[in-house]
Order: structure tokens, then sequence, then C-alpha cells
């Protein structure tokens, strides 16, 4: 363990007084580490975590309501607040001093050995990987999937998650497969995770559902046959089979991997990934998507949507 600095200690136990006012997405986890924290020391990977958390959720002590609560015209901090607190963060002019110790005390913690130093050089775009997902009450499940972009240094973010990359422990992109017994299945999410919240796995590039089946395939050709007779002339609305067969693997990866957003109508995985192709096409065709736009990188090139370079 690892002790902290008395001032650390004490915002520690101050955010659990606030607890109240901490907001729906505190993790009972680090609530734990709070406790541990205000009783004066931590682990050596919660060292590691402090200085990329404070870095990324600086942003969360700037607004009105934060304001009000440090110039004392409202009793009520804000879950961005109490969190820091429970970071171990002063909500004051101070504010970053806990991240500076933080930064120190893990490089100082690397330089001992008593830390190990984020492998980079072992992850790189196209390493497979695995990271953890909690799922309170249940134990820990772990995600896989292969990195498409490593970061050191600057935040990234992708969806609703951010990372911050630095030499030290750099950020990476990855694209997550699903899985179907000892099938993966491309989905249609990213994620980012920093390095040192990886394990790398042996290559899954040939356990990759690559082709799909033979009525697929027919039922693929005719529906980009059949579109491109009518809206072909243009380049940007031009389909091909190669394309449709990715939005159809990555509607099969969604409804595997998320269950929760497929319809009680659908049935099947393939359905909902036909249902996925035609709202795609849908995209091609009139340059808005019926409902969340999805697949940007596969529409045409020069389509008015395309997330291409």
């Amino acid at each position: 363990m690892v002790a902290v600095p008395d001032y650390v200690a004490a915002n520690a136990r101050r955010g659990l007084d606030l607890l109240e006012y901490a907001g729906a997405g505190l993790r009972p986890k680090t609530v734990r580490e709070a406790r541990s924290m205000a009783a004066g020391s931590v682990t050596p990977d919660k060292v590691m975590r402090m200085a990329a958390w404070f870095a990324r959720h600086a942003s969360d002590l700037r607004n009105e309501d934060a304001n009000a609560f440090l110039r004392g015209k409202s009793e009520r901090p804000t879950a961005g607040q109490v969190a820091w607190l429970l970071w171990g963060g002063d909500l004051g002019d101070n504010r970053e001093r806990a991240m500076r110790w933080a930064e120190q005390k893990r490089d100082s913690l690397i330089e001992s050995g008593e830390l190990s130093k984020a492998d980079g050089k072992r992850v790189a775009v196209g390493t497979s990987v695995q990271y953890a997902v909690p799922k309170p009450p249940d134990s820990t499940q772990y995600a896989t999937g292969i990195v498409t972009a490593i970061e050191t240094s600057g935040t990234v973010k992708v969806g609703q998650e951010t990372r911050d990359g630095s030499r030290v422990d750099p950020a990476a992109t990855i694209q997550v497969f699903a899985r179907d017994g000892d099938t993966l299945i491309e989905t249609d999410r990213k994620v980012v995770r920093n390095v040192s919240e990886l394990r790398v796995i042996p290559n899954i590039e040939d356990r990759i559902e690559k082709e799909v089946s033979a009525a697929v395939g027919r039922r693929l050709s005719t529906l980009v046959a059949e579109h491109n007779e009518k809206y072909g002339s243009t380049a940007s609305k031009r389909v091909n089979r190669r394309m449709l067969e990715a939005v159809f693997a990555r509607g099969i990866g969604a409804y595997r991997t998320n269950p929760g957003s497929v319809r009680p109508t659908v049935t099947s995985a393939e359905q909902w990934a036909y249902g996925r192709v035609n709202a795609f096409m849908t995209a091609v065709r009139t340059g808005r998507f019926p409902r969340t736009a999805f697949d940007q990188d596969l529409l045409p090139d020069g389509h008015p949507l395309s997330s291409k370079d």
C-alpha cells in the first residue's frame, strides 16, 4: 500500500460525507477505494489511475452549479465535485495538487519497480487484446477486440468514453468483436482504454467470421443490383456486396452483444442484421438515417455522411 498525503485523505473523507449527492454513475469500487484513501493509503494501481482520472475529469468542475457550491450560494455539490473529492482532489484553488502528487508518486513507483510501466511496446495497431467489463453484482467479464489506433498524448474520445494518452500509458482505440462459440463477429462498437487496462491475447484473426452464408450472399447481391440500377448513376450512392456484408456482420454482432437494444418483434440475429442493411441503404439513398447514424465508415466515397477521410 502507498501512504497518501493528509489533504488527500481529508478530501476522501469529505467526499464520503457527501455521497448522497454523488449521482447514479458512481461505482462501488470508487467508494471502496475512497474509504481506504480516507484511512491513509491506496494501492499502487490506484496511484496509476489517479493521475489519468484527474486529467480526464477536470472539466467536470467547470460549470455554474459547481461554482455556486464553491461560492457558498448552494449547499448542494455537483456529482462531479463529489467524485473529485472521492479521488482525493481539492475543490478550491489547489484542485490540481492531488493530480501532481499522483503523477510524481506513479513515476517513483515505476522507477523503484513497485509499479509496472504499461508495456506500450507489446500493444500496437493490429494487436489482439481483452479488457475488463465490470458487471456488478455479477463477476467481471472480458471483452475481446483488436487495437485500431494508439495515442501517446492528448485526450482520446470514443463514444462517451475518454482516456488520456501518454508515453507511460498510451490510449488505445479498440474494435470490439462478439463471441459466437469459438467464432468472433465484428460489432459496430469501438472503445478506448489505456494500455495498462489491456491484456494481450493470441491473434484472433483466424477466429473472425469473414463470410456470410450463401443464402445471405445471394440476397445481398440482389439488393446491390436493384439499388444500383435505380440510384447507382451517382458514385456517392453506389453500393457493393462487400459493403453490405460488413453492415450485415456488424448487425449480427450488435444483436448478440447488445440484446437490450433489439425490438421485441425481432426474433433472430439475421432479421436484425437485414434491418440494419435496409436502414443503411436508406441512408445511402436519401442522405439520412431512419434513426441513429451507424457504419458511416462503410458509406460510399463522397457520400455526405461518410466518416472516411
